[in-house]
């Protein structure tokens, strides 16, 4: 029979931060450390012994140094108590809680993902490693509490390019907008990032800040964007110097729209999964609300007589 595990003390310098661990800065622990000097530790933290850590968490030897114990919920409390000056801290040994990979992962983002401190991105990161154990997004839901939505729209997150990113984490791109932008085609993403942080259409400050993009399609290099149709902009056709190249660019747009589509289908699908009805009355209201634009657009121009 094996022991018995209880709730022990345990020298700090025999715990290990666990360097799985989906946050990835303590954050501010003025307020931590005041409370443990104060008030002293009010609850244990959640550890693994080493080898059990390492046991399906191999190569991880040098990042634990000659820590005996892996902290899966209360590395902020540890980081804490180092500055506080305590000598030691009351643990919970939780070994059933390496049993897997999967298990590791599961463990360390539900002690996480309900705190107002482990960022959304964050999240979106433990939740990409969970699918890639698991093998499927609805068993992660599963596991996790949550809906197949949730988990899609933070994976979501992740087809954002890197500086959107980052944006998300500095908090000046919202996460509401990112998650729709993050299923855009690439070359469409900046453009709607900077419109989501103008304040949309009806933005009347301007932009708050210029996000660097690649050249957008349709674009003079050095100069700026060309009008959707220049073709039929008044006197464009004489500042068309490459009608082929233009044509290409357009191709390309067009490519990319097609690109967009498929973002657009997945992203159907996860509101369908949250709420069919409410993702149908959308999609409703959207298509009246393209007929509305259609009907104030020109006649298409007749074919011209060979």
């Amino acid at each position: 029979m094996g022991e018995v595990e209880e709730e022990r003390t345990v020298p700090l310098e025999r715990l290990g931060r666990n360097p799985l661990n989906p946050r990835n800065h303590a954050g501010d622990l003025a307020e931590t450390v005041q409370s443990l000097r104060s008030t002293g530790q009010v609850q244990p933290l959640t550890v693994v012994r080493r080898e059990a850590f390492l046991a399906v968490h191999a190569g991880q030897e040098a990042a634990l140094g000659g820590a005996a114990y892996v902290v899966l919920d209360g590395n902020r409390r540890l980081a804490a108590a180092r500055e506080a000056g305590l000598s030691a801290l009351r643990v919970d040994v939780r070994d059933d809680l390496a049993a897997s990979r999967a298990a590791l992962l599961e463990a360390a983002l539900v002690a996480n993902m309900h705190r107002l401190d482990l960022h959304v991105m964050e999240q979106a990161r433990a939740v990409r490693e969970l699918v890639r154990e698991h093998g499927h997004q609805r068993l992660v839901a599963q596991q996790l509490g949550k809906t197949a939505a949730w988990v899609s729209q933070r994976l979501k997150l992740l087809d954002l390019a890197p500086d959107l990113q980052e944006l998300v984490e500095r908090g000046e791109l919202k996460v509401k907008d990112a998650r729709r932008i993050g299923a855009m085609a690439p070359g469409l993403q900046h453009a709607a990032a900077e419109q989501a942080m103008s304040g949309g259409r009806n933005g009347s400050q301007g932009r708050s800040r210029s996000v660097a993009r690649p050249a957008a399609y349709g674009s003079a290099p050095g100069g700026p964007a060309h009008a959707v149709n220049p073709v039929n902009a008044p006197g464009a056709a004489a500042d068309v110097e490459d009608p082929v190249g233009r044509f290409g660019e357009y191709v390309e747009c067009a490519v990319d729209f097609a690109n967009s589509m498929h973002g657009i289908a997945s992203a159907y699908r996860a509101a369908a999964t949250a709420d069919q009805g409410a993702a149908d009355a959308l999609v409703a209201r959207l298509f009246e609300r393209l007929e509305r634009v259609t009907r104030h657009l020109p006649p298409p121009a007749p074919p011209s007589a060979g």
